[in-house]
């Protein structure tokens, strides 16, 4: 037996290490090693029981995760072993399965995947086609609609069969029809990874399957949907060597359709199974884990108990604070992140802001821009979604299928094409009546000046002009490498230039470089055979999410949802918003297991901190133009007062609160020492009153506006003559004001 692999395990993941043949479930409380598990279980199949790595699957629920479990894998079995072993998301190895075996369920040898933004466009199409009002058949319901159904394994007929309102009569057509359109297309959605998956693993392909992989693993398993619970149920029929750790207590998608209840009925789906519990925490300090407890104990739908240990010591205690309004709670969390970097306590990097919507962003975002603090927007513009970047991409999908309607109507718009809104209406019923793609009726209509008899003179020119350039580009990239194929594009559409029309030379050039990146990101699909070159790259890329592309090794403070904060860290993590309304979300208010569910992201961020955890509220909140009297979340009933710690983050008891301005942008104090994160020790304080004219050396002159007591510290707000400067909050003993003019 090779030791090493399982040396410097603690008791609990050793037995799930070593427990190997028959179903295995680990339940992993936060912070307790479970890609260690993972990783090592796999090393051990391999090191110590001989098992042949192609016979491996490993699933996991994000590409960040697949990564690192590889890294850890080629660690510990070296490169040439680790990347034998299938690892991957349910969607990527999905779209790997479908693109080997896809045409015995029908599938085109070409498919496309629609993100999100070529869905809500064939939706738009859909509701226009079928004259809906606008509400309630917005693109963003009738795809949830689509998708909750889609997740239930529930197809076009069988929902069409259930409808019974008008309204759902409504929404089972434009399910139909998003279905024929995908087909025509030869496009798949993200649900139909899986969908279509179910439908393989229905044929005589799932034998290949059950001979592949003889052991099976599954990360964050209290995550799964219907089909993705499916999906593991039906690969597990093979060997029945299926091994899950998750954690029922961390499941927090059921609004995307994850069903906790797949993690807690394990054990009756898999009779046998060994259930393994992991409670020793290397993550966050005891105090944050007993806050964490005690949040979690309170749920009344807990099935399985794990009493979270630290195996770590040190901390500070978890701090609560009340503040007047959204913009102060957003300036007070700034000062508590400036003092944690000049006192040399951690780097902008080491601190994370997490609320429950993305909408709460805005305050955090000003206050770290106006105080120059560099920040990171989890869940903003992705590089993919860039205008510039889907234009580029639209071209590239006709590449590889010119009957994506989508890519083709966009393609359409950018370059401009010169084809207005009546002349696309006129294709659109043509190839509507005609079940049929748009570049079957642009061909005809190239080929026949009658096919489209409403379609005649400029407009139908501007059309052919269109089709031309298309069929050259495509008769160009016919067996070229991907490179080829996007050079072609960018001089036969002159796409540079057309940037440069569109946004003027400044943002244009900006634009073209964000292509460029996209070109240089391409040729890392070089090394594939060419026909693998451009399949490959448009699904990996459909495949990225926001926290995939997260750089952690930037110096910047990061701005993130709870939902989007799952598998990360910090040392230091203020949870800001903490309402009734807000967390738990006033959509959940009217159903218990909804709220519970909320219970479980705020439990979700709590176990995000290692070091230092804040939690604060503002008391009012403005809502459509109006403040809002604010009340405390309901789940801080749950954690006893002892707990938790009035003192703002990174103060000490007894002395003057440490969560003070950044000096250095308060006009003292040197940038390099700012930059070493060196402390400074502030001078004593002066008495200011309101009225008091005061010299900054930085600002110059201003008036005291207010000013008030805080945390033994004297808060002043002044207004400085200098426009530039306007107007600054001021901790007295840190700015060095120069009070000039006694208030009489």
């Amino acid at each position: 037996m090779t030791n090493h692999i399982v040396a410097g395990l603690n008791e609990s993941q050793r037995r799930a290490v070593e427990a190997i043949d028959g179903p295995v479930l680990a339940l992993a409380g936060p912070g307790s090693g479970k890609t260690r598990v993972l990783t090592h279980r796999i090393a051990n199949l391999v090191g110590n029981h001989d098992v042949v790595p192609e016979r491996i699957l490993a699933v996991t629920f994000t590409n960040k995760a697949a990564r690192e479990m590889r890294t850890r894998m080629r660690d510990l079995l070296g490169a040439g072993v680790a990347d034998r072993i299938d690892i991957g998301t349910f969607h990527s190895l999905a779209a790997r399965w479908l693109r080997r075996d896809g045409t015995k369920i029908g599938l085109p040898n070409s498919w496309l995947i629609y993100d999100d933004d070529d869905q809500q466009r064939l939706i738009r199409r859909i509701t226009k086609e079928l004259k809906l009002p606008e509400k309630p058949f917005t693109p963003r319901n009738v795809l949830a609609v689509i998708s909750n159904a889609k997740n239930e394994l529930i197809d076009v007929a069988t929902y069409t069969a259930s409808a019974r309102s008008p309204e759902v009569r409504m929404y089972a057509l434009c399910y139909a029809r998003y279905e024929e359109l995908l087909q025509i297309a030869g496009a798949v959605d993200f649900d139909d990874l899986l969908l279509r998956t179910i439908d393989l693993f229905r044929t005589d392909a799932l034998a290949f399957y059950h001979s592949r992989y003889r052991y099976i693993l599954v990360d964050e398993y209290q995550d799964t949907n219907r089909a993705q619970y499916e999906m593991v149920k039906a690969l597990a029929k093979g060997a029945g060597n299926i091994f899950v750790v998750g954690d029922d207590d961390q499941s927090i998608y059921g609004w995307r359709g994850a069903d906790v209840r797949n993690i807690r009925r394990f054990d009756a789906d898999f009779p046998g199974a060994q259930v393994i519990i992991l409670a020793e925490n290397y993550r966050s300090s005891q105090m944050i884990l007993d806050v964490a407890q005690a949040l979690i104990d309170a749920s009344p739908r807990r099935v399985f108990r794990k009493e979270l240990t630290a195996q770590t010591s040190g901390g500070d205690a978890v701090t609560w604070r009340e503040y007047s309004d959204q913009n102060d709670e957003a300036q007070r969390v700034c000062d508590a992140i400036e003092h944690i970097v000049v006192s040399g306590s951690g780097r902008f990097s080491d601190c994370a802001i997490m609320y429950r919507t993305n909408a709460q962003s805005r305050a955090f975002e000003e206050a770290l821009a106006r105080r120059r603090i560099p920040y990171v927007l989890v869940g903003g513009m992705r590089f993919y979604e860039r205008r510039e970047i889907k234009d580029m991409l639209a071209w590239l999908r006709l590449m590889a299928d010119p009957h994506d309607d989508v890519s083709l109507m966009r393609a359409l718009e950018f370059p401009s094409s010169g084809v207005g809104a009546a002349s696309q209406d006129h294709v659109n019923s043509w190839v509507a009546a005609n079940h049929c793609s748009w570049y079957t009726g642009l061909t005809q209509c190239m080929n026949d000046p009658q096919a489209i008899p409403m379609l005649k003179g400029a407009p139908r020119q501007r059309l052919v002009q269109f089709t031309t350039r298309l069929q050259r580009l495509l008769n160009q990239t016919n067996l070229v490498s991907l490179l080829d194929v996007f050079d072609a594009i960018l001089i036969e559409t002159l796409f540079s230039a057309a940037l440069n029309e569109e946004y003027g030379e400044t943002d244009g050039e900006s634009r073209m470089e964000n292509v460029t990146e996209l070109r240089r990101v391409a040729g890392e699909y070089l090394l594939l055979p060419m026909n693998e070159q451009l399949p490959r790259f448009l699904e990996e890329i459909a495949l990225v999410s926001d926290v995939d592309r997260l750089n952690t090794s930037d110096n910047h403070v990061v701005c993130i949802t709870m939902h989007q904060a799952k598998g990360l860290e910090y040392d230091n993590v203020f949870l800001v918003g903490l309402e009734d309304d807000l967390l738990p979300h006033i959509r959940t208010h009217q159903d218990p297991s909804q709220v519970e569910e909320e219970r479980r992201i705020l439990y979700v961020g709590i176990t995000r901190a290692r070091k230092r955890l804040a939690l604060s509220r503002a008391n009012r909140r403005l809502n459509r133009g109006q403040y809002v009297n604010t009340i405390s979340s309901r789940f801080l009933k749950d954690i006893p007062s002892k707990l938790l710690s009035n003192t703002a983050m990174g103060s000490r008891v007894g002395a003057r609160t440490m969560a003070t301005p950044n000096p250095t942008y308060q006009g003292w104090g040197t940038a390099a020492a700012f930059q070493a994160n060196k402390a400074v020790t502030p001078p004593p304080p002066i008495v200011l009153e309101v009225g008091d004219v005061v010299r900054h050396q930085r600002f110059g002159e201003g008036v005291v506006l207010a000013a008030k007591v805080v945390d033994d510290d004297l808060e002043v707000v002044v207004k400085f003559a200098d426009e530039a400067a306007g107007e600054k909050r001021l901790i007295a003993s840190f700015a060095r004001l120069e009070r000039i003019v006694p208030n009489h």
